[in-house]
């Protein structure tokens, strides 16, 4: 009972957020800052939730007024296939570095860390560059011409976008992994483990994983934001016909708050799977 009152706290809460948010462009009205007309941008966000279904846009390509929900399906699909196909890659892609750094000598940790260490500090434009040359390049010394540049409103582009979120939060999770197989490889239980003669490898898997998988959690979930400001950048960049590109090609208030929702409700819910399911034994004393 208490998760589920927490839970529902935390979820009305948001909404709030997320209308307060949504009416921000409200607050300069003729370039001017002015507090009293966004209070009158939230009257107007509030009384919006009961006629969400009647929200439109201009949709360049009918030419016409047409409704917002229907209407956010394809895009809605776009981002969410990005988004999930690159997390999947860089969590196992940064897991089986996290194996191989665990494995190896202090030699070969201290150079791969340098490694890791000088490409997270590289931004998200300089990868979306190097695919784009890289793709260009081939295509000028090759020509194969099969991996596109740049979306068009009837062409999806994904191999570059995913390529690119992959690549920009690969490091990101890689840092964190290894920083706690080196806070944890001495750990009791490990040492524990060892002594009874369990292999590296299955302490590795069956021991030392299980303990960092809900804090590896936790990370994510903390700097989720990051990861979508960089989804942000890359679907402008290639011109994804994503959620994000919508956002900011049509931002006005009812859509943005409209958007924050739909972004924001599967990151609860998927919140709300984890806590339950993750078993406590992973959880420790968090």
């Amino acid at each position: 009972m208490v998760f589920i009152a927490r839970k529902s706290i935390q979820l009305i809460v948001a909404f709030f957020v997320l209308i307060a948010i949504s009416a921000l462009p409200a607050l300069v009205a003729q370039m001017k800052f002015n507090p009293a007309s966004y209070w009158e941008g939230l009257q107007q966000q509030f009384a919006q939730l009961t006629k969400l279904d009647e929200i439109t846009y201009f949709n360049v390509t009918a030419q016409k007024e047409v409704l917002l929900l229907p209407s956010l399906q394809p895009y809605i699909q776009e981002t969410l296939l990005i988004f999930t196909t690159a997390m999947a890659v860089s969590a196992i892609g940064a897991i089986l570095y996290a194996y191989l750094f665990y494995r190896s000598g202090r030699r070969t940790r201290t150079l791969l860390k340098q490694t890791t260490r000088t490409l997270e500090m590289v931004p998200d434009l300089f990868w979306i560059i190097l695919s784009q040359f890289l793709v260009i390049y081939l295509f000028k010394m090759t020509g194969y011409s099969n991996i596109e540049i740049a979306g068009t409103y009837a062409d999806s582009i994904r191999f570059l976008p995913i390529a690119t979120l992959t690549l920009t939060t690969l490091f990101f999770f890689i840092k964190w992994l290894t920083t706690q197989v080196l806070e944890q490889e001495s750990a009791p239980f490990l040492e524990l483990a060892r002594a009874k003669g369990i292999r590296p490898t299955a302490l590795f898997w069956k021991h030392l994983l299980p303990t960092m998988i809900y804090r590896f959690y936790l990370f994510f979930r903390a700097n989720i934001i990051t990861i979508l400001s960089s989804l942000l950048i890359i679907e402008y960049t290639f011109q994804v016909q994503g959620l994000f590109r919508f956002a900011l090609y049509f931002g006005q208030m009812p859509i943005l708050m409209v958007i924050l929702f739909l972004i924001y409700l599967p990151i609860f819910i998927i919140d709300l799977l984890a806590e339950w399911l993750i078993p406590n034994a992973w959880k420790g004393g968090i």
